[in-house]
C-alpha cells in the first residue's frame, strides 16, 4: 500500500525509521482519534509531539463495523435461539414486524421489556455498555417453569361450545405476559364463532387469576348436562355480569347468550394470543 504525505508532517529517511518534524526537546507521539464516515467507525492515530514512537504505529488503522440497537437486538435473539416471532411472543404486547423493523434500524419504545426478554439492559441495547450477562445454568425445573402447557378442547356443537378434556396436548415457550402465573395455561381456538377477533387454530394464552372485567375475553367452563361427562368450554367476550347470570357475545353469527352462575365451572380470563 502506498503511503502519501502523512497529514501530521512526519518526514521519514526510511518506512521503519522515521524522524519526526517537532519542536526541540520534543518528540512525536500517537494518541488514538475516532471518526465517523458513513455507517463505519474508524480508529486512528493523531499524532503530537511528546514522545517517541514508529510510522508503522503512527499509520496502523482499525475500521469496525458500527454497533447500532437492531444490531445488538439481533445479535442477542440469535444467541437465545429466537426466532423474531418467538421473541415478540416472549416481550408481549408487541408484533414480530416490530422486532424486524427494530433489527433493520428503525426505533422502538418498547425497549426496556424487549431487553428483559433478552436478559440485557436496555442500556446495553443503547450503547453496548454494561455487558450481556452469562448465560445462566437452569435447572430442570427452573426450564419447565419457562414451559406452558396448552391443554385440549374439541368442538361439539353450535355457538362454538367445545368439550374440555383438560389434557396436555402441547407445550410452549411461556410468554412474559404469564411469567411466574401459576395455573397459567394456553389453548387452540376451536370453531369460527369469534373471527375475526380469533381464529380456528390460534393460540390464545389463558391467566386464571386476573380479574374479570366487562368487554374482556374469557373462557368459560360450563357444567356438562350429565353427570361424568367432561364440561363444555367456549371463548367468548364478556358482555355483561351479576350475581346470577352472564352474559357472553359472539362475532360470527353477531349473537349473545346468557349462563346461570350456578351452571359455571370457571371463568378464565383471556390475556393474549400468537401463533402455535
Amino acid at each position: 500500500m502506498k503511503l502519501g504525505p502523512h497529514p501530521f508532517h512526519i518526514q521519514s529517511k526510511s518506512r521503519h525509521s522515521p524522524t519526526p518534524v517537532c519542536s526541540q526537546n520534543e518528540n512525536i507521539t500517537s494518541t488514538l482519534a475516532s471518526s465517523q464516515q458513513g455507517d463505519l467507525h474508524k480508529l486512528y492515530y493523531k499524532v503530537s509531539c511528546n514522545r517517541a514512537t514508529t510510522w508503522d504505529s503512527v499509520v496502523r488503522m482499525k475500521t469496525i463495523p458500527a454497533r447500532t440497537i437492531g444490531e445488538r437486538v439481533r445479535e442477542r435473539r440469535i444467541a437465545l435461539k429466537l426466532s423474531q416471532p418467538q421473541l415478540a411472543k416472549k416481550v408481549g404486547g408487541i408484533t414480530y414486524q416490530a422486532i424486524q423493523q427494530l433489527e433493520a434500524g428503525g426505533g422502538s419504545k418498547h425497549l426496556v421489556p424487549i431487553a428483559k426478554a433478552l436478559g440485557v439492559t436496555a442500556e446495553w441495547l443503547q450503547d453496548g455498555t454494561g455487558g450481556v450477562p452469562a448465560p445462566a445454568r437452569t435447572t430442570a425445573r427452573a426450564a419447565a417453569a419457562d414451559r406452558l402447557q396448552v391443554l385440549g378442547m374439541a368442538e361439539c356443537g353450535p355457538d362454538g361450545w367445545s368439550l374440555w378434556n383438560g389434557d396436555v396436548i402441547d407445550m410452549i415457550a411461556r410468554p412474559a405476559n404469564l411469567a411466574g402465573v401459576p395455573g397459567a395455561y394456553a389453548v387452540y381456538v376451536v370453531g369460527a364463532s369469534m373471527e375475526p377477533r380469533y381464529h380456528p387454530g390460534e393460540l390464545v394464552h389463558i391467566h386464571p387469576g386476573k380479574p374479570l372485567t366487562v368487554g374482556a375475553y374469557v373462557l368459560v367452563q360450563r357444567k356438562p348436562k350429565n353427570d361424568g361427562e367432561p364440561p363444555l368450554a367456549v371463548i367468548k367476550r364478556l358482555a355483561r355480569r351479576s350475581g346470577a347470570k352472564i352474559v357472553l357475545e359472539q362475532f360470527n353469527p353477531p349473537k349473545s347468550f346468557e349462563i346461570r352462575t350456578d351452571d359455571i365451572v370457571s371463568i378464565h380470563r383471556v390475556v393474549g394470543s400468537g401463533e402455535a
